[in-house]
């Protein structure tokens, strides 16, 4: 996996439906060395080599799924060997590339402004976290991103589309071409950081 890099987080699906949760320690062209999280020892001991294994890997550029084998089995330093291959192709259904942020902005609704704390951003839309008040579907709300991020302030219109306790996803609405690449910018900074 391209994408797989030191201290991601993984999530380990085996054929029975059991989830294991790690954390990469070491990877190479052809395998990924694993720390299995403390809970999920005893889990991570049912695991045989040649095992199929449905892996889920929190990268920069978001979630991605590989299926993989394993090398060798749980170790005194509860680790675990796996095949690095290809992720699974997933067809592009965005417009935008996506990538992980933790950028902070204001959200400007009724002339009062709160603080959100982003998760991912695009040109054209960001997820983010919100713990004020409840925010649902199809509710407008302006947006205000601070200049240190884009060498400008840029304030513009989204749409809720996804809303799920504090975590929301809004698209942007009429932003102008200069404030989209703008973003794109910085979003494309965060790639090449990676």
């Amino acid at each position: 996996m391209k994408e797989l890099r030191k201290d991601n987080f993984v999530s380990i699906q085996l054929k029975d439906k059991t989830l294991i949760e790690g954390v990469v320690l070491d990877y190479s062209h052809d395998r990924i060395l694993i720390l299995i999280n403390d809970s999920f020892i005893e889990k991570a001991k049912k695991i045989n080599e040649l095992d199929t294994l449905f892996l889920t890997v929190n990268t920069h550029l978001g979630l991605k799924n590989m299926i993989s084998s394993t090398i060798s089995t749980i170790d005194c330093n509860n680790c675990i060997v796996v095949e690095n291959n290809e992720a699974v192709p997933v067809e592009q259904k965005r417009e935008f590339v996506r990538v992980l942020s933790n950028l902070s902005f204001k959200i400007i609704l009724k002339n009062e402004t709160f603080k959100a704390d982003c998760v991912n951003i695009s040109a054209g839309g960001v997820a983010f976290l919100f713990d004020d008040f409840k925010l649902n579907n199809g509710d407008e709300i302006d947006i205000l991103f601070d200049n240190r991020y884009f060498q400008k302030e840029i304030r513009c219109r989204a749409k809720i589309v996804k809303a799920s306790l504090n975590n929301y996803s809004a698209k942007f609405i009429d932003l102008p071409p200069s404030d989209e690449d703008k973003i794109m910018k910085y979003v494309f900074s965060l790639i090449v950081k990676k």
